[in-house]
C-alpha cells in the first residue's frame, strides 16, 4: 500500500511540474507575440515619422536583423514598411530600409503583384512628383 501511494504522489508532483512548465511556456509564447506586435507597430510609425534612427534603435534593441524580419512586416492597409514609408514621402527611413532588406526583399512582389518599385512608379504616373526620388533610389538598390 505505501508503494502505491508514494507511486502516486511521484505522479502528481511529476504531472504538476508538467502542467507548471507548460503554463510558463504558453505565457511566454503570448509574451513574446505581443512583443514582435509593438515592434512591427513601432517600425511601421518609424517608417512614417521618417525615424530612421528610432527604426535601427528598435531593432538593436529587439537584436533583429530588417532583412530577416522583412518579408513578415505588414503595416496593416497601407502595405508593406516600404509602401508606408514611401507614400508618407519618408525618404530617409526608406532608404535606411532599402539599404537593410537586400535586392530579393525589394524585388519581391506584394499581395497586388508590384513590387517597390512599380508602386513608386505609379506614384510618380499618377502625377506626384515628388516620389520621383523614390523611384531613383529603388532602382539604384535593385
Amino acid at each position: 500500500m505505501n508503494t502505491a501511494k508514494s507511486l502516486v504522489l511521484k505522479l502528481v508532483k511529476v504531472s504538476t511540474t508538467f502542467l507548471f512548465s507548460l503554463s510558463i511556456l504558453s505565457f511566454s509564447a503570448a509574451t513574446q507575440a505581443n512583443d514582435v506586435e509593438r515592434l512591427v507597430m513601432s517600425l511601421c510609425e518609424a517608417a512614417k515619422a521618417d525615424d530612421r534612427s528610432g527604426m535601427r534603435k528598435k531593432l538593436k534593441t529587439a537584436r533583429l536583423r530588417l532583412r530577416n524580419i522583412y518579408s513578415g512586416i505588414n503595416c496593416g492597409p497601407e502595405g508593406s514598411l516600404l509602401r508606408v514609408a514611401t507614400s508618407s514621402g519618408s525618404l530617409d527611413a526608406a532608404t535606411f530600409i532599402a539599404t537593410k532588406i537586400g535586392k530579393e526583399n525589394l524585388s519581391a512582389a506584394e499581395s497586388d503583384g508590384k513590387n517597390i518599385l512599380q508602386y513608386a512608379q505609379d506614384l510618380v504616373s499618377a502625377g506626384d512628383a515628388s516620389k520621383q526620388a523614390f523611384v531613383d533610389l529603388y532602382t539604384s538598390k535593385m
